[in-house]
């Protein structure tokens, strides 16, 4: 089957859309299927770039858009131009994996071709513009929703044959973005497990990257991902400051790079706590186990996952997570099994608290057996079967026209 993956992210942007559509490609390629992720990226920030390289990429080019909410994405305005070329690889479908420009094309050239799409809600947008707008009120966050839902959700699903899921935190939230029916599935994202449950670290690298951040005999609370708005890092720190003075061998780690790690850092600074939380700035793919490795617990606050492949990359590496209560953890996260769950503040820092005081071997132990439901193996075996399904629908409608 030739499949054609778009999105708007992709390497070397780090984010969860762009890990599921790694760990899509590189399953369904496993399985005999020839893959081609239709993306924008700039060419010259990423000649060298493994991921780049190693997997067929087509680029389309375009301008960047002139807010800061959106200066990763981009935009452009020859999409009947992309659209011939989308022609020359005779897609049997096309999987979305965004709403902006990008989608505009795949709607457009599903549209031409008479290829059928496969629609994928990665982002909790409710919860998301609420974030990136906190000052927007009752009146102006339901507004920006319905510009979201009439520009871009909406028209990229009913242009869908099939919508996907990745938790049920989604299902409430479906009319807000115009999706209506039951034509969708809930699937989870997969992960390299082994990347992270088989990690083998050389012993002298551990060490060294210790040595380097100041992580010596330290207990290490760590965020690994995105230092964007929506992602509630602020208040991780202000939480650990709480605790920081109290513990001197508590340190927090974030990983990862983004809009807002300025500002992070000057949050630290403003706490007094500068030298108990370090920032590594964006990290390579390949070297995050090492980070996993050198903790001690996951944290996240952030309640705009829709699934957060962060806390099962932890459990596969054998950290317990301590995460704020949402449904993206539903299945992932079990309190006292695998890991934490905490409801605000107080119970954040009571948790860390216990954390620090209390031997963990029960709950390590069960983390790396929590993620196995989690393989990227699974993961492309249930989106190739969606794909199936909506090439069938789109045969029989062609029928009917005849």
């Amino acid at each position: 089957m030739k499949i054609g993956l778009f999105s708007d992210q992709y390497y070397p942007q780090i984010s969860g859309v762009v890990t599921s559509l790694k760990m899509l490609y590189e399953g369904l390629e496993a399985m005999g299927h020839e893959c081609y992720i239709f993306t924008a990226i700039d060419d010259e920030n990423c000649k060298d770039h493994p991921e780049l390289k190693n997997k067929r990429i087509i680029n389309f080019p375009g301008i960047h858009y002139p807010f800061k909410a959106a200066k990763e994405y981009k935009f452009n305005f020859f999409r009947k131009k992309f659209v011939k070329e989308v022609a020359k690889y005779n897609l049997d479908v096309i999987h979305v994996n965004t709403e902006f420009n990008i989608a505009a094309i795949a709607r457009l050239a599903a549209k031409k071709l008479n290829i059928p799409i496969v629609y994928t809600v990665h982002t909790a947008w409710i919860q998301y513009i609420c974030t990136l707008f906190p000052r927007g009120d009752k009146f102006f966050h339901p507004l920006y929703v319905k510009i979201m839902q009439v520009l871009f959700t909406k028209p990229t699903y009913k242009a869908s044959t099939i919508t996907i899921l990745p938790t049920k935190k989604m299902l409430p939230d479906l009319k807000n973005y115009g999706i209506k029916g039951d034509n969708f599935k809930i699937i989870p994202t997969g992960i390299e497990l082994y990347r992270f449950k088989d990690f083998n670290p050389d012993p002298q690298k551990v060490e060294e990257l210790k040595e380097k951040l100041g992580l010596k005999n330290k207990f290490v609370f760590s965020y690994i991902g995105r230092t964007a708005k929506e992602k509630s890092i602020e208040f991780l720190i202000d939480g650990f400051s709480k605790i920081a003075a109290k513990y001197d061998n508590a340190r927090l780690m974030i990983v990862g790079g983004g809009p807002v790690l300025d500002s992070l850092k000057e949050q630290a600074e403003k706490l007094n706590i500068a030298d108990k939380v370090v920032f590594t700035g964006l990290i390579p793919w390949e070297d995050i186990p090492y980070y996993y490795h050198i903790s001690n617990v996951f944290v996240n606050a952030s309640k705009s996952e829709t699934q957060g492949l962060t806390y099962v990359e932890a459990l596969a590496a054998g950290v317990p997570n301590l995460v704020l209560n949402d449904l993206c953890i539903e299945d992932v996260v079990k309190e006292g099994y695998n890991g934490f769950i905490f409801n605000d503040m107080d119970e954040f820092v009571s948790k860390m608290e216990y954390c620090l005081t209390n031997n963990l071997d029960d709950i390590i132990k069960n983390t790396k057996p929590s993620s196995l439901e989690f393989s990227k193996e699974k993961f492309a075996e249930n989106i190739y079967n969606v794909y199936l399904e909506a090439i069938e629908i789109n045969n029989n409608k062609k029928k009917k026209k005849k």
